[in-house]
Order: C-alpha cells, then sequence, then structure tokens
C-alpha cells in the first residue's frame, strides 16, 4: 500500500496547490486583454498545468488502485471504461460521462494554441467549476479508505 500512500500524497498536494492558485484566480478578470499580462498567464498557466496533473493522477493512478481494493481484481485485466463504470456502481462516481468530460476538458488545454485566448479562458472556466467535483471524487475514495483503515 506504499504506492497508494504515495497517490494519496502526490494528488493531496496538486489540490493543495490548486487551492492557492483558485484563490489567486479569484481576482483577476478574465479578458483577452488580461491574457497580455505575465503575472496572469503564469496563474493560468500553473492552474491549467496542475488541473491536469490531478485529474492524471486520479484516473491513472488512483483509480486502478482503487478498482483492485473495490473488486479484488487486477485493473490489467479489464479495460478503463470498465473501471469507470465500477466507480459509478459503487458511487464514487456520479457517471462515466462526467468523467469523460473531464478528459476532454484536458485535452482541450493540451491543444489549445497560445494565440486562441479565447478557447484557454472558456476552458479555465470549465476547469474551475469542475476542480470541486475532481476534489469530490477524491475524498470519496480517502474517507471510504480511511474508513477501511487502508
Amino acid at each position: 500500500m506504499k504506492k497508494l500512500n504515495l497517490i494519496i500524497k502526490e494528488i493531496e498536494k496538486h489540490i493543495e496547490t490548486l487551492n492557492y492558485e483558485v484563490q489567486k484566480l479569484k481576482n483577476l478578470k478574465f479578458t483577452e486583454e488580461s491574457l497580455e499580462d505575465y503575472e496572469t498567464i503564469i496563474i493560468l498557466d500553473a492552474f491549467i498545468f496542475r488541473f491536469i496533473k490531478l485529474q492524471s493522477a486520479i484516473g491513472e493512478k488512483l483509480f486502478p488502485i482503487f478498482f483492485e481494493i473495490l473488486t479484488g481484481k487486477s485493473h490489467t485485466e479489464v479495460t478503463f471504461i470498465d473501471i469507470l463504470n465500477t466507480l459509478e456502481k459503487y458511487d464514487f462516481l456520479e457517471n462515466t460521462d462526467e468523467w469523460n468530460k473531464l478528459r476532454k476538458l484536458r485535452n482541450e488545454f493540451v491543444h489549445i494554441y497560445p494565440w486562441e485566448t479565447e478557447l484557454k479562458l472558456e476552458a479555465v472556466k470549465k476547469a474551475l467549476e469542475e476542480f470541486n467535483y475532481l476534489k469530490n471524487i477524491f475524498y470519496k475514495i480517502k474517507n471510504y479508505l480511511d474508513a477501511k483503515h487502508i
């Protein structure tokens, strides 16, 4: 379970950092002109980077291990959609479509060019809304693990 503890610590660090960045973002105006200010660019880029890291850590690291804890099966024996369906079945995810929307948002960030400021601002607004959803998923899983002393 050492690996699980490291993943949990990694996710907690991402959440802690994102909470800080969200506070900084609350003081910013989301306009195309604001993206000409280097401080704004740095904060937005830090938020985007950390959001991507959080989503990846939960989906690619935590979900497979947690699936194994829930089912006793190896995550290598199933597809990712099977893992999502299992998490939905046990009420750790609202539904698989929500997770797929998060993956789509992550991919949007990766493919947005620097001059596509309007797209970047819209994606950041969506990510700010989805950040709490990611935190809720993580804390549901963490509370379950804590209750089971895992």
